[in-house]
């Protein structure tokens, strides 16, 4: 389902890829990254193919951009989108929240920050899977930040490292060694900090990936035989498992014929 509106701007539409089965399937709420000030749903179709072919529905949205609005309305944006996919999928569908850079930032947030998202949205996510994403970046280091994530005081809202909580989904997060966008201490302080105030969090470090190479692992030439696709689907299943008793069918697994 193409260009679904969860809000009135050109930007606030989402894609719904949906299997044949698609009410026995969980979810994957996909942000895509770009720094807050570009990207494309269109353009990660080939994520969407992935996750399809693991056996799970997928939903990408775009989000208004900086610098024609600010992090707060970015933010909104996200929480707006996965809002309408909760309201739109059924209940006892297990949703993931799943982003690479800047989106996994966002997928954080929603993730943790119990301010953005009602308790019922909440209660949906079965666990969060970060790509190379930057969780605690401040003090800001690129010029812009200070505009984008402002005024000053809502700096610290901006860092998921900052809403840690014991009863926060399971998050997994992956980094690439050879990161030099987003450095991999960024995921590690994460988990260090959600596991001390005792939530779950695991992280894996892919030796020779680097920023671009981790979201490239989706792609039709590399996901086949990519340990990146492997471990995130692990974590699919056993999140699954762990909320309401899910498992994901293993019958999209194999590649079809003509690719997807």
């Amino acid at each position: 389902m193409r260009d679904v509106q969860y809000g009135a701007s050109t930007r606030q539409r989402l894609d719904h890829y949906l299997l044949a089965d698609h009410w026995s399937r969980p979810t994957v709420f996909f942000l895509y990254g770009g720094g807050w000030r570009s990207g494309r749903k269109e353009d990660y179709r080939f994520v969407a193919d992935t996750l399809l072919l693991s056996g799970c529905n997928v939903i990408i949205a775009d989000y208004r951009l900086y610098p024609l609005v600010r992090f707060d309305q970015i933010k909104r944006d996200a929480a707006n989108a996965f809002a309408h996919a909760c309201e739109t999928t059924p209940a006892d569908q297990p949703l993931y929240i799943m982003g690479h850079s800047a989106g996994a930032q966002l997928g954080a947030l929603l993730s943790l920050d119990e301010s953005i998202l009602q308790q019922q949205h909440r209660d949906r996510i079965a666990g969060f899977v970060g790509l190379a994403g930057p969780y605690d970046f401040y003090p800001f280091t690129d010029a812009d930040h200070w505009d984008l994530f402002g005024p000053e005081n809502t700096y610290p809202q901006s860092q998921a490292v900052n809403y840690v909580r014991a009863n926060g989904p399971p998050m997994y997060l992956l980094h690439g060694e050879t990161d030099s966008r987003v450095r991999r201490g960024h995921s590690k302080s994460l988990m260090d900090k959600q596991r001390q105030a005792g939530g779950i969090a695991d992280r894996e470090v892919y030796k020779g990936v680097g920023h671009v190479e981790i979201i490239l692992a989706f792609s039709r030439i590399h996901r086949s035989q990519s340990k990146i696709i492997q471990d995130i689907r692990a974590f699919l299943q056993g999140a699954g498992q762990n909320h309401l008793e899910h498992e994901i069918p293993t019958n999209h697994l194999k590649e079809p014929v003509n690719g997807a």
